[in-house]
């Protein structure tokens, strides 16, 4: 008997433990052209953008997405249009939009929408590097003067 109460008073310290120990954390994923297909076939919804350390408020009416294809192509919905653009990646890790800009629909909205995709775009245009934490992504400007985090669609945060 005694030796049955000995291992009860030990087990509660034991799951105490389990319990306080806390896992390591994941390394990112720096995305680069070889393991791109990582981002394919996901969409991701914008959830912050900060520019030289300042911050925007998001707009909960503002849903602002981006979507990686296979074909070198970005497309997203900026709050009120739709939009595309060219992308490439290095085997480095080195992200680049190439060409005049992003091509988006002609559709006019209020105009703090307007203003919160304006910045959206211009924001994605300076970004340099995809990190992938889970279900998070990070696209950084060099400096990390730009950083937009983006949640996958469809998981819960």
């Amino acid at each position: 008997m005694k030796h049955v109460c000995w291992m009860v008073s030990i087990l509660p310290a034991a799951l105490l433990l389990g319990c306080t120990a806390t896992p390591p954390k994941e390394a990112p994923t720096v995305i680069t052209s070889e393991n791109i297909a990582k981002l394919y076939n996901r969409q991701w919804e914008l959830r912050s953008i900060s520019t030289d350390g300042s911050q925007p408020v998001m707009d909960m009416q503002a849903t602002m997405t981006l979507a990686f294809g296979a074909d070198g192509k970005a497309t997203g919905y900026g709050s009120v249009n739709r939009f595309t653009g060219a992308y490439s990646l290095t085997p480095n890790g080195q992200l680049s939009w190439p060409g005049p800009g992003f091509a988006t629909t002609r559709k006019a909205g209020p105009p703090e929408l307007m203003e919160k995709e304006r910045a959206y775009l211009e924001a994605l245009r300076k970004t340099e590097r995809a990190m992938l934490y889970k279900r998070s992504l990070q696209l950084q400007a060099e400096g990390e003067s730009t950083l937009l985090v983006f949640h996958e669609a469809g998981f819960p945060e």
